[in-house]
């Protein structure tokens, strides 16, 4: 019986450090795709600034917009845009 009680906590440990690695692997993800936001967004408003001369107002809309005309690469603009070009859950994170 205490051999049973053994096996199981040993079966709980190893349960719980697979959860925990998986919680870790989620966060990591998470932080990577929204700097990946972040950076992509922050270039394409230097950008903007540096051939206007003035910043872009108005609202996610407006930012989807100038993404949308800014971002080439498909892996960025699937990134910012989302699969709908309706803003990715990374930038709507980002942009709240």
């Amino acid at each position: 019986m205490a051999n049973d009680l053994e096996e199981l906590k040993r079966k709980r440990d190893q349960l719980t450090a697979r959860i925990q690695q998986s919680e870790a692997r989620i966060k990591a993800n998470t932080k990577k795709d929204d700097d990946r936001v972040k950076v992509l967004v922050g270039a394409a408003i230097l950008d903007h600034l540096q051939r206007t001369g003035s910043f872009p107002g108005g609202g996610l809309h407006d930012l989807l917009s100038l993404m949308d005309g800014f971002l080439i690469r498909p892996a960025e603009r699937k990134a910012i845009l989302g699969d709908d070009q309706q803003g990715s859950e990374a930038l709507r994170r980002c942009a709240v």
